[in-house]
């Protein structure tokens, strides 16, 4: 499981609690959540004696160290738009066990989608995919071809893009928040350090950015 593990949207709780059932059946079974630690699921992991099979890989730039060991990943959260995370485990040919959101059938190959949050189903689902290579190869297959249309350099260029007119037509002006029933327009300041964060997460993912700052985006070309 991906994600930040504090936010209770991710549901991380119904991962472990699938995973007090997995490890019956398959006791060498480990689930690796690549996330800060959160000590609300500590406390339940060691209340389900899952210190052997369960740990906190902190957060990572890397994820790919992961993944590329990985046989399934796990995405129970309750409410996603279209989860980096589950683009990222596609990319290693890794199977998606994805609970409820079935908009994300619009994102087909390598998932599976189950209408249940209930620990055990998720547990039986998973088990039917780790233990059958087959099916496991198949759905690792779906997933990589799924994301030939989802090329790096195509996807930062549309997200320098939206940065660049975010930038270049003040949206500050436009962007509104809503706070008990009534709205206000973010300051410049804020919109500003959104558009930061932004960046440094493109810097993150290419290092010809290295160098860009929201200043320099004004002169950016693609070509």
């Amino acid at each position: 499981m991906m994600g930040r593990a504090y936010d209770p949207i991710k549901r991380y709780d119904l991962g472990i609690k699938a995973m007090n059932i997995i490890i019956k059946e398959i006791p060498d079974c480990k689930m690796n959540i690549i996330s800060s630690p959160y000590n609300k699921l500590i406390s339940l992991i060691t209340s389900l004696n899952l210190g052997k099979n369960v740990e906190f890989s902190g957060y990572s730039q890397n994820p790919e160290i992961y993944l590329k060991n990985a046989s399934l990943h796990i995405l129970c959260s309750l409410s996603e738009t279209y989860p980096l995370v589950l683009a990222e485990a596609k990319v290693f040919g890794i199977p998606s066990l994805i609970c409820g959101l079935d908009y994300l059938t619009l994102a087909k190959g390598g998932t599976v989608i189950i209408y249940d949050d209930n620990p055990i189903t998720i547990a039986e689902e998973a088990m039917k995919i780790m233990k059958n290579y087959t099916l496991r190869k198949q759905l690792g297959i779906e997933a990589r071809n799924s994301m030939k249309s989802h090329k790096n350099e195509l996807i930062i260029k549309k997200w320098i893009k939206l940065l660049l007119l975010v930038y270049r037509n003040d949206y500050h002006n436009y962007i509104k928040l809503i706070s008990n029933d009534s709205s206000e327009k973010i300051t410049e300041h804020e919109a500003n350090e959104i558009l930061n964060n932004q960046l440094n997460l493109l810097k993150m993912r290419k290092n010809k950015f290295a160098n860009l700052t929201i200043e320099k985006m004004k002169y950016f070309s693609f070509d």
